[in-house]
């Protein structure tokens, strides 16, 4: 077996392991599932396809119009796998201008079968880059530098700050396309790709683990694992919805989910620029501000009055929105974290009690 069939091999058996695992994966969401099964089987197929390309390059008894073909829809492909991801992940924009970019990309493509624009296969059976092959390149970077702020963004919607997964998604994917675009007899790509669509999967699973799935802020794993690594000055500021009980008893469970959506929308409005966002509980919520966004006991004081006054705009609109009671405190290095967490909590319920 030649060097190039083993790494075709590694790209479809791993594949295939990503296709199987992901069906019998319980965190995935159907969107999810889909998006990334379908990518991996055009890896698969694709991949295939390069092999066949690979092996029928030279040879008078393979058509030359097969060879052709084939060549088109793998052109054809490789930029859409990016755009699948995005949609994996459920954060596609545009969708319109992003299925007629690829639409028109594929045309490019397919018209270079009798063009030869940005490749053609030579009477000898040879597959050649035609003069303007760096369309392609264009295109497909283009689409995975879409992938990447769309991604980006995503990810700061789940308030990930760890980004080392995302990049070493595309570092991979970058390196197998300069690779295969500087030497063409390097045929790493798709195993690049591949390598790519794991990772980029790990990403997305990542952000899954670590949220809430009714909120999607921060769920309480996370925030214990943020208050053992705590060692920097900052506040700890504790929520709490006031009679969140009697919300449920009064207009259903379903309502008192959408005051929890609520809430933390308003939390995320108010604080997720200086800090991180949790549900810790069932209508309990903390933010740990950022090291560099804590200054004094005025930053947390001034954020508690503009998240109170977004509340009472949004209580005019809704007069059954219940009111929210708050309590922080300062954590310095030399303070045990369980006392911190007490003095906040001992706050909050005072100003519970003075709310009912």
């Amino acid at each position: 077996m030649s060097f190039y069939s083993t790494v075709v091999l590694i790209t479809i058996v791993l594949s295939i392991i990503m296709i199987v695992h992901i069906n019998n994966s319980n965190i995935v969401t159907e969107n999810a599932r889909k998006g990334f099964c379908i990518s991996f089987t055009i890896i698969i197929f694709v991949s295939f396809l390069e092999w066949l390309t690979y092996f029928a390059d030279g040879k008078p008894l393979f058509p030359i119009w097969l060879h052709t073909l084939f060549s088109a829809i793998e052109f054809s492909i490789a930029p859409s796998l990016v755009v699948l991801w995005v949609y994996a992940i459920g954060n596609i924009k545009h969708s319109r201008i992003v299925i007629m970019f690829l639409l028109l990309h594929a045309l490019i493509e397919f018209s270079s079968i009798w063009t030869g624009a940005i490749y053609y296969i030579d009477e000898g059976n040879h597959y050649c880059r035609g003069e303007y092959y760096f369309i392609y390149i264009i295109c497909y970077t283009t689409a995975i530098a879409v992938m990447f702020f769309e991604a980006y963004y995503f990810s700061r919607k789940y308030q990930n700050r760890n980004l080392s997964s995302l990049i070493a998604a595309f570092s991979s994917l970058f390196i197998g396309i300069v690779a295969n675009t500087m030497d063409g007899d390097i045929k790493t790509a798709w195993l690049s790709v591949a390598t790519c669509c794991v990772l980029f999967y790990i990403y997305y699973i990542e952000l899954v683990v670590q949220s809430d799935g009714l909120t999607r802020l921060l769920n309480r794993r996370s925030y214990e694992n943020h208050l053992a690594k705590l060692n920097y000055r900052t506040a700890v500021i504790i929520f709490d919805i006031d009679k969140f009980k009697s919300v449920n008893d009064t207009y259903g469970h379903a309502y008192g989910d959408t005051v929890l959506k609520k809430i933390s929308k308003a939390i995320i409005h108010c604080y997720l620029s200086r800090g991180l966002c949790y549900r810790i509980g069932g209508d309990e919520f903390c933010v740990i501000l950022n090291k560099n966004s804590f200054h004094s006991e005025s930053t947390v004081i001034k954020l508690n009055k503009r998240f109170n006054a977004l509340l009472d705009e949004l209580r005019r609109k809704e007069p059954s929105l219940p009111t929210v009671s708050v309590g922080y405190e300062i954590f310095n290095t030399e303070n045990e974290v369980a006392d911190i967490i007490h003095n906040a909590d001992t706050m909050m319920y005072t100003n519970k009690n003075s709310n009912r």
